[in-house]
């Protein structure tokens, strides 16, 4: 008796046909696309700029912009509850000479930060080129409290040539540490007295902490926290040292 040889007809079969162009589109072209669009994704959003963050003293808009810019705090902000007003003039800016520069210089050894920028009476309440003096507070030198603000991002982003992170890791000052402020050619010191961390509205940046009858030389350095974060403020307050 002859063999007989039977043959499976898949030509209605979905998974096993030669050539069936929808399950091709799927199982290939579709998984394709869409594993190049999350490589894409995850290289504009969190890669490049995670770059960015580690290696460039600037960061542009775009970047600050992405997916993890937003997360680490890197987004568009100002401190508006540092509005100024004529009428918030404190007797130390009235009193102030007029040899007032521009710009006057931070140091803080511990935190690797040194000559950063501070602008003298700022107007800035988003101080992305340096550090901003309240204006109305004292300036170095005089009587009062120098009030002066910056930004600051998630910890592991801090680069002390970054204004946007500047002050990123301000919270590992302890009492006792110190600090320096470079005035017109003149260089005053500072030790850490106390640390506060407060709710925005409860912000003075024109209250003193010492009694004025004590004649006291201060500065307050203020930021976000915790760092990255928008819900608190930090403030350092410390006194000048001889």
């Amino acid at each position: 008796m002859p063999i007989k040889k039977y043959i499976k007809d898949q030509s209605f079969d979905p998974i096993y046909k030669s050539i069936n162009p929808y399950f091709y589109f799927q199982s290939k072209i579709l998984s394709g696309l869409l594993m190049a669009v999350g490589f894409m994704i995850l290289g504009t959003q969190v890669i490049i700029p995670l770059i960015f963050f580690k290696t460039q003293d600037a960061i542009s808009k775009p970047i600050s912009s992405s997916v993890l810019g937003v997360a680490a705090g890197f987004t568009d902000f100002e401190f508006s509850e540092l509005k100024n007003t004529d009428d918030n003039l404190s007797d130390s800016y009235m009193d102030s000479d007029s040899n007032i520069p521009k710009y006057f210089y931070l140091t803080i050894p511990k935190l690797g930060i040194k000559d950063a920028l501070i602008e003298s009476e700022s107007d800035n309440l988003s101080p992305e080129n340096s550090l901003g003096h309240y204006k109305g507070s004292a300036l170095p030198g005089k009587t009062g409290n120098s009030f002066i603000y910056g930004h600051s991002v998630l910890p592991w982003f801090f680069n002390p040539k970054n204004y946007k992170t500047i002050f990123s890791t301000l919270d590992y000052l302890e009492i006792g540490d110190e600090l320096q402020i470079k005035y017109n050619n003149k260089e005053y010191g500072y030790k850490v007295e106390s640390k506060e961390i407060l709710h925005p509205d409860n912000v003075d940046p024109l209250g003193e902490f010492k009694p004025k009858y004590l004649n006291a030389h201060t500065v307050t350095l203020m930021t976000c926290h915790p760092a990255g974060t928008r819900s608190k403020r930090l403030l350092i307050r410390a006194v000048e040292i001889n």
